[in-house]
């Protein structure tokens, strides 16, 4: 199968390709995307499926051919943002970064099997590198189909000055779901305490985790806020509100749109790529 759009809310709204910022964000059966203007109006958002563990070139072809049907230029836009969800990432701050020894930099925190890839992003909030592990074929796939575009990992979206500056009246931790995992980020007093993944096979796993981030952290205070995002389901959410004082949805930093039917969006499924 060479793939096929699965969802798409789109606008007819014209506007120069080169003030179009394009994000992609990989998942277990293909990948989601979205065009925003810089202004962030939402152009259009759209899922694909497509078998990511296909040969180099026939995944690169799908790609393009995926992104034409979907009327999304690949080339000449404002920005492109490749999100790869990782489960082995290690950050290193911007005055002891080098980037010659990102493998090393790798393999101090997790071991990785033949088939990754190491990469690197900057966070400008962190004034640090994230140094992270990904499946080096896939990645390649979508810079050949998509020339110029920015590879980075979860913790660079999900760390933001929003989230800071939140964090300077209360603690804040951010847990974002996906597939069999979840990503914690702490913050408090305007600083990042923690950005980390953890394998979790359940919901009560997940909250295992978040409560021991709590915990150790020293977040335990009467206005903590718990704000979760990604694959969150009615169930998870309301046994979140047992043990946590306050339990928000993240949905993400703020936009806006003309079609109407973009307000059957669940942005908080979706804050990788809006």
């Amino acid at each position: 199968m060479a793939g096929r759009v699965t969802s798409i809310i789109t606008t007819d709204k014209a506007v120069a390709t080169d003030e179009i910022r394009l994000s992609i964000c990989l998942g277990a059966n293909g990948f989601s995307f979205s065009a925003m203007t810089v202004g962030r109006e939402l152009l259009t958002f759209g899922e694909a499926e497509i078998d990511l563990h296909r040969g180099m070139g026939e995944l690169s072809q799908s790609i393009t051919g995926l992104f034409t049907s979907a009327g999304i230029p690949t080339f000449g836009c404002k920005e492109v943002s490749l999100v790869v969800p990782t489960n082995h990432a290690v950050w290193v701050p911007e005055h002891l970064y080098d980037a010659g020894r990102d493998s090393q930099y790798l393999k101090m925190a997790a071991s990785m099997d033949g088939s990754m890839g190491v990469f690197h992003a900057y966070c400008e909030c962190m004034q640090s590198w994230v140094v992270f592990a990904a499946e080096a074929e896939t990645v390649t796939a979508f810079k050949v189909a998509i020339p110029g575009v920015d590879v980075v990992c979860q913790h660079v979206v999900l760390v933001n000055e929003t989230l800071i500056q939140r964090s300077a009246q209360h603690p804040v931790m951010l847990m974002h779901v996906r597939d069999g995992v979840g990503d914690y980020e702490a913050f408090y007093n305007q600083r990042i305490l923690l950005c980390n993944s953890f394998m979790a096979g359940s919901d009560d796993e997940l909250l295992y985790h978040a409560l021991e981030v709590m915990k150790r952290l020293h977040l335990e205070t009467p206005d903590m806020e718990l704000a979760i995002c990604g694959e969150v389901g009615r169930e998870m959410y309301g046994m979140l509100q047992h043990y946590f004082p306050n339990v928000t949805l993240y949905t993400g930093l703020p936009f806006s749109y003309a079609n109407p039917a973009f307000q059957t969006l669940h942005s908080y499924k979706h804050v990788m790529v809006l």
